[in-house]
């Protein structure tokens, strides 16, 4: 979470945008976490339905890039190398 906080304060105003998603049962402690870790990306509560419409969501960590129009362009599963998730990204915002 520290790493997505910095890429959205170096990399928001070319228009990335990270949305977290808390599978949690409880909203409360996704509030907590998001307090706690100083967040600066909105955080919305996911649930069984929103996890089938991506394939379903058998394990987290989890990460989609989506594009401006809304396209899936990469999944990375686990703790996946921050790095190249962030190399991913880098491509989908140039103009």
């Amino acid at each position: 979470m520290p790493r997505f906080v910095a890429w959205q304060t170096q990399y928001g105003s070319r228009g990335l945008q990270i949305i977290g998603i808390s599978m949690d049962d409880d909203p409360e402690l996704a509030r907590k976490m998001y307090e706690k870790q100083r967040l600066n990306y909105p955080v919305a509560m996911g649930d069984d339905k929103l996890g089938r419409l991506y394939g379903g969501v058998l394990g987290l960590p989890l990460a989609f890039l989506i594009d401006r129009q809304g396209k899936v362009q990469a999944l990375f599963r686990g703790e996946a190398d921050l790095n190249l998730i962030e190399e991913e990204f880098k491509r989908l915002l140039r103009p």
